[in-house]
């Protein structure tokens, strides 16, 4: 679409929401004020409409970014509604001034939010990298040198990581997961990004069974006399296991008479738990 083209939209989408004037700055103020006291919509709407020409002024500057100029104006449109709403008349500025501002975010969060399902330009160095990267890099060509990251980054002032980050995904296309890998292959793209190992549904049955015998042991544990659950504990329920040497001290046994507790011990919770004697012991 040509700039006249352009400009013709945007003027027929003026003239449709009723496009006025400019306002005199006593009247302007003047409508401002009865806004703000009494709510006056018709005052708002005079508001509104005397600065639709400066919409669609702002809108040609942004009419490469890829959004439709009719888009762009409704965009403007709405900021220039919350700024007429939020204009206060006692300030030295003219509604014009305050509605740029308010204007451009609501023209450059739909630029932005257009690009694509994955969000981008969420902070302000990616939103001069999105806007600005292929103007930087034409004029760094043009100037006989090459548009490396590091170049990239000087003239948009912001960090070369920064660069390396957003190129890939302004250059790239989004890609749905439940696209098909090729003409021959009607496998969905998502396929590509199986990882080799368990399922969610296997580790949480993994998890799940893992609670179940835990708690089974938690139990198995009030069959034991005292001293047996003592060594239990002291032997295979600490990050540093107790040695056969130091409960034969506390008990004042044996080494061999302390194994010999631990085997018993460890008979009964297979009996209690009804599982083989590897599973018991790995617990």
């Amino acid at each position: 679409m040509g700039l006249m083209k352009l400009k013709q939209v945007g003027i027929e989408s003026a003239r449709t929401n009723g496009r006025e004037g400019p306002l005199a700055p006593l009247e302007e103020r003047r409508l401002a004020r009865r806004w703000r006291t009494c709510e006056d919509s018709a005052a708002l709407a005079r508001l509104v409409n005397a600065h639709l020409g400066l919409v669609i002024r702002i809108a040609l500057e942004f009419r490469h970014s890829g959004p439709s100029m009719e888009d762009l104006i409704q965009e403007g449109n709405l900021g220039l509604t919350i700024a007429a709403r939020r204009f206060d008349p006692n300030r030295a500025t003219r509604l014009a001034t305050y509605a740029t501002y308010w204007i451009r975010a609501c023209m450059l969060e739909h630029v932005v939010r257009s690009h694509g399902p994955v969000r981008i330009g969420t902070t302000r160095s990616q939103r001069k990298i999105f806007f600005g990267l292929g103007r930087a890099r034409r004029k760094i060509e043009r100037e006989g040198e090459v548009a490396n990251c590091e170049k990239l980054a000087g003239e948009l002032g912001v960090l070369e990581e920064d660069v390396e980050a957003m190129t890939p995904r302004l250059t790239g296309r989004d890609l749905s997961l439940d696209a098909p890998r090729g003409v021959d292959d009607r496998r969905s793209m998502g396929t590509t990004l199986a990882e080799e190992g368990p399922s969610p549904e296997d580790m949480v049955a993994g998890c799940e069974e893992d609670d179940h015998r835990r708690d089974q042991l938690f139990e198995g544990l009030k069959v034991l006399d005292s001293r047996e659950r003592a060594i239990i504990r002291a032997r295979h329920m600490r990050q540093r296991p107790a040695t056969l040497a130091a409960l034969g001290k506390k008990f004042g046994i044996s080494r061999e008479r302390v194994r010999q507790l631990e085997l018993r011990a460890k008979d009964k919770l297979r009996e209690y738990c009804g599982v083989e004697a590897g599973v018991a012991a790995s617990q």
